[in-house]
């Protein structure tokens, strides 16, 4: 499910900088001239030339997420499992040199931003940390998925069970909103991409992220990414959320709510843009439904609690939450979402085409947050 373009923190020294690295005298090679143009990288084959030692991961495609904790110390992931790799030659000074290669086509300066997420033009993601925010700079790299797996192809491999693909046609096809959730890894963008694909051709999508990793195969299809600008003015999930009503949006789909835009999605949600898609992350189907309600109580315009709960009772239909376990990803669970009872603070919920109540364990107990209550 892999998948930079920027976002930053200010920070002091130390700085990191072209003069805290040796010089080619002292036993490094610098980039190669000649080499791929900086400002139009391809995606991660570029790195090469700065990550000793992992020539061959970078170009991998059983690899799908690679992980330097500092020098020396990588990690990898293929199918789903996380394993070592002996990199001897990736020394700090070429982390260092690698973080400044990937930060200089974006017009940033990592002493200046410690902490940078990053797009390359294959759609890779690359997260780094550089001092003073870490002790060592690390850098992550999610590899943008080969293909888009269909639902289908979900249901073949044992990812997605039949059944409950046909939930999910059914909500869809009803004009009502589907909430994925999972944790981190698990497989939401794959889901979603997947349940994307059953929308009808002939209507139009209007698709936000914070980085674009989605992979929406269609003409009629309007894209917003956060963040995209590094004028002081910065773009927020919740602006684009906003703005994309007035784009016609047939269906609205938010790569994920992490705060206040869920307010502004759930309005969307129960004002005539149904069969809607969004992700977040929860450990479960039923605490995603708080989880929703929480970050949409972010928002400083936010609703009384009992409200917004009712507000994700009429906006959200149907969560699927999805899971890893021993290096795959499948649904675990889903529910359709009844009714929340604001006297009990129970959310009402019950197995797709099942009436509620007759599974007592999918009733879920809520509370608001305690900043909620401050």
């Amino acid at each position: 499910m892999p998948a930079l373009r920027r976002r930053g923190v200010a920070s002091g020294p130390p700085r990191l900088s072209e003069a805290a690295l040796p010089a080619e005298g002292d036993g490094l090679l610098a980039a190669p001239r000649g080499g791929p143009d900086m400002k139009r990288a391809s995606g991660v084959g570029h790195l090469t030339p700065f990550l000793p030692g992992l020539e061959g991961l970078l170009e991998d495609a059983s690899v799908s997420e690679i992980m330097i904790n500092g020098p020396g110390n990588v990690w990898v992931e293929r199918a789903g499992r996380l394993e070592p790799h002996e990199a001897p030659k990736l020394t700090a000074a070429w982390l260092h040199r690698a973080a400044i290669h990937i930060a200089r086509p974006l017009g940033l300066d990592p002493a200046a931003r410690p902490i940078l997420d990053a797009r390359l033009e294959d759609g890779s993601r690359v997260a780094i940390c550089t001092p003073p925010a870490s002790p060592e700079v690390a850098i992550t790299i999610r590899r943008f998925g080969g293909r888009a797996f269909s639902a289908e192809d979900l249901v073949r491999l044992g990812s997605l069970p039949e059944d409950i693909l046909e939930a999910a046609r059914s909500t869809l096809a009803s004009r009502q909103n589907i909430l994925v959730s999972g944790g981190t890894g698990s497989g939401k963008t794959t889901l979603l991409n997947a349940l994307i694909a059953l929308l009808p051709e002939d209507e139009r999508i209007v698709a936000i992220e914070d980085t674009l990793e989605l992979r929406i195969d269609r003409a009629n299809c309007l894209r917003f990414e956060a963040g995209a600008t590094l004028s002081e003015t910065s773009v927020e999930i919740r602006d684009l959320v906003r703005h994309a009503l007035r784009h016609r949006p047939d269906h609205i789909v938010v790569g994920e709510v992490r705060g206040g835009e869920a307010a502004d999605l759930l309005q969307a949600l129960n004002t005539g843009h149904g069969g809607s898609l969004t992700t977040i992350h929860a450990n479960n189907a039923r605490s995603a439904l708080s989880r929703l309600a929480s970050c949409a109580m972010q928002a400083g315009d936010a609703l009384p609690w009992e409200v917004t709960c009712r507000g994700v009772v009429d906006g959200i239909a149907l969560v699927l939450h999805v899971a890893r376990q021993g290096g795959q990803r499948f649904v675990e669970d889903a529910l359709e979402v009844c009714g929340y009872d604001a006297a009990t603070g129970h959310w009402i919920t019950a197995p797709p085409g099942e009436a509620p109540g007759t599974q007592p364990d999918r009733s879920t107990h809520t509370h608001p947050p305690k900043e909620v209550n401050a």
